[in-house]
């Protein structure tokens, strides 16, 4: 009979062991839960008040429900955010408030870019299926600072919770969330909160992004972690750039000619922005490897849809790490990109090829005198004509001989004024009329024996006119010409010929051998190592008129982790001198004077000199020429009609003479003319 209810007792016996174990476990947990929400608690508290002025004391603080786990955990949850926000307002009594935010961060309206923003989640699944992508769209500038915490649950153990670290890590940093802290819950040996982050670049590590122990909550607590790169451990940074001298400069390994192309290649760089490259390069211990575009847009343009060419492209779809060069900001290139601070200043001008200025024989005869000048000698001259055709009417000759006095011609006697205000009058036109003639005499040897100058090429409306056509990209031809901000005159479409930046430097050969009048969009610099290859030769002159200043930077895809690092350097390496020392040492401006300019000294006048005068001269006489010829045939036509048709001379003529021989000469030939006549 015991034998049978044996197995009852033993199967009741256990069932009291278990319910006997599972109410100390309860009681154990009951009592160590405050255990575990005061370790927390203090932890995160301690960082959000040793680091309150970096985030300037704003926290976004929220929850991620949801899963079988929610029950479980939202009591631990509730209860830690009460104690926490408590924890803090009580801590920071009488200095500067916090701002708490309970919305979720990717619902928020308006927020500090560098808030914190601490996630309370119990699952790192969570985490990358339902919030991720929302961050990523959210963190705009993406330079906020994360701190998630893992809070213990009883379906999520800390192996399980180890296995998803790695994964999320590299999750973030495919989406460039760089300032994240993990708050880990650790139980064995002893219960403690490691605190994680994870690093992309380190010793045989490069993009990895494997996490790395910061501190244990027991400790000192850390500054939270912000991303500053000063050791990239020797990984290769691919560069999207190409060859613009003298800005960039590749010494091409043997075997190599420069064919752009978009596998990865070292040469040596030379140039302000290759010498700063490599600045950088042995100061962050990384190594260099360039990236050139292959689809014949050199720069790039991030367009409205979205899409990318050039370099830019390059960077955006993730092929290089970076690009440099100068770059003209336009919204959609500042939002899709981290610039660093700029270390050199250009100036964008119009560079043509240069030739001497051509002067009509009129326009050297004009030349000496200011069109003000010219336009007082034309009135004076008006004025003494009309005087002169108002004395020829009354048969009066002195205001004529007044005129005269402007050429230099002798005056007569007879026409001198007898009363002295005339006569006052009249030295004053004498010197008045002198010192013309001598200033245009002086000024005109003066201007003839000078060099030829140089066609006048000063801004852009000077080389319109003078009937010169645009080439530039179409980039440059957008900002510069195409847009109603800038004050530069609209160019007709048959003035602008729009060319590939890849086929710039053949089409300035082409040029400056046929001389054509092409007119290219450049900066000074490239124009002076352009002349730089053969002072002898017919050489480029820039335009004195600035079409756009723009400056030169590198440019990361947003976001990156060594563009902090490397605009931290840029600035002390540009403090330092180094873009003024590189100016004067590799730019030699005696390449930017044009090889048709003179030397400067004086001339002898020769006849090739006054080949226009002489032409103008003998112009003029060979007119006069032809109406003193007309005038005089006028004359005589006119003289024969009056004529009248006696058969022969006056047979009385000279009874006339004997009857008035006391009569003057001048009145006797008045009255025999006029009696001539009657008869």
């Amino acid at each position: 009979m015991c034998n049978e209810h044996l197995p009852f007792v033993v199967l009741l016996l256990l069932l009291l062991l278990v319910t006997l174990q599972q109410h100390t476990a309860d009681s154990a947990i009951a009592d160590e839960r405050p255990t575990h929400i005061d370790l927390w608690v203090s932890c995160i508290g301690e960082i959000v008040l040793a680091n309150a002025d970096t985030f300037r004391h704003e926290l976004n603080i929220f929850t991620l429900g949801g899963g079988e786990t929610e029950e479980e955990s939202l009591h631990f949850e509730h209860d830690l955010l009460d104690r926490l926000l408590a924890r803090l307002v009580y801590q920071n009594a009488g200095k500067q408030p916090f701002t708490f935010n309970l919305a979720p961060y990717d619902r928020t309206v308006s927020y500090n870019q560098r808030n914190l923003v601490l996630i309370l989640l119990h699952d790192l699944l969570q985490l990358e299926r339902h919030l991720l992508p929302q961050l990523a769209v959210k963190n705009v500038e993406q330079r906020g600072y994360f701190l998630l915490l893992l809070v213990p649950s009883n379906a999520t153990t800390t192996t399980t919770a180890e296995k998803h670290v790695a994964a999320t890590f590299r999750l973030l940093w495919s989406v460039r969330l760089h300032n994240v802290m993990l708050a880990l819950e650790r139980r064995h040996p002893t219960t403690r909160i490691d605190l994680l982050a994870y690093d992309p670049y380190g010793p045989g590590c490069c993009g990895c992004s494997r996490p790395r122990l910061l501190a244990h909550c027991n400790a000192p607590s850390p500054p939270l972690y912000d991303r500053f790169e000063r050791n990239l451990h020797g990984c290769q940074l691919r560069i999207a750039s190409f060859e613009r001298a003298p800005f960039l400069e590749f010494v091409h390994p043997p075997g190599r000619n420069g064919t752009a192309t978009t596998a990865p290649f070292t040469p040596k760089l030379a140039g302000i922005e290759g010498n700063l490259v490599e600045l950088l390069a042995a100061h962050l211990n990384f190594r260099v490897a360039i990236v050139q575009p292959a689809d014949g847009r050199t720069w790039g343009r991030i367009y409205p849809n979205g899409t990318a060419n050039g370099a830019l492209g390059l960077l955006l779809n993730g092929t290089v790490h970076m690009t440099v060069g100068g770059y003209f900001p336009y919204p959609a290139l500042l939002a899709a990109t981290t610039q660093t601070h700029h270390y050199y200043t250009a100036e964008l001008v119009l560079a043509v090829p240069e030739e001497l200025a051509t002067l009509s024989p009129l326009e050297q005869l004009l030349k000496p005198f200011q069109p003000a000048i010219w336009t007082v000698v034309a009135v004076e001259l008006a004025v003494g004509a009309l005087g002169a055709l108002g004395a020829l009417h009354h048969r009066r000759h002195r205001l004529l001989h007044f005129w005269r006095t402007v050429i230099g011609e002798s005056l007569p006697g007879r026409t001198v004024p007898r009363r002295t205000v005339a006569r006052l009058a009249l030295l004053l036109w004498i010197v008045h009329a002198a010192l013309l003639r001598e200033s245009y005499k002086g000024s005109l040897v003066g201007f003839l024996t000078e060099p030829n100058p140089l066609a006048d090429i000063h801004s852009l409306e000077a080389l319109v006119q003078g009937g010169y056509r645009f080439a530039m990209t179409e980039t440059i031809y957008h900002t510069v010409f195409d847009r109603s901000s800038t004050n530069l005159r609209p160019l007709a479409p048959h003035q602008v010929q729009l060319i590939k930046s890849a086929d710039r430097q053949a089409l300035l050969e082409r040029t400056i051998r046929s001389r054509d009048r092409l007119a290219f969009t450049s900066t000074r610099e490239e124009i002076v190592k352009f002349n730089s290859r053969n002072r002898t030769d017919i050489n480029y002159r820039t335009s004195d008129e600035t079409l756009l200043t723009f400056h030169f930077a590198m440019y990361f895809k947003r976001s990156s982790p060594i563009a902090a690092a490397c605009d931290w350097y840029i600035r002390r390496v540009v403090a330092t001198g180094f873009v003024a020392r590189w100016h004067h040492q590799h730019l030699d401006l005696r390449f930017e004077r044009p090889t048709l300019a003179g030397s400067g000294q004086a001339e002898v006048l020769q006849l090739h000199h006054l080949h226009g005068s002489y032409l103008l001269l003998a112009a003029g006489l060979l007119l006069a020429t032809a109406i003193f010829t007309l005038e005089l045939l006028w004359g005589r036509w006119c003289e024969r009609r009056r004529r009248p048709n006696y058969p022969g001379p006056y047979p009385y003529l000279h009874e006339l003479r004997r009857q008035y021989p006391a009569v003057g000469r001048r009145k006797r030939a008045q009255r025999i003319t006029s009696l001539a006549r009657c008869h």
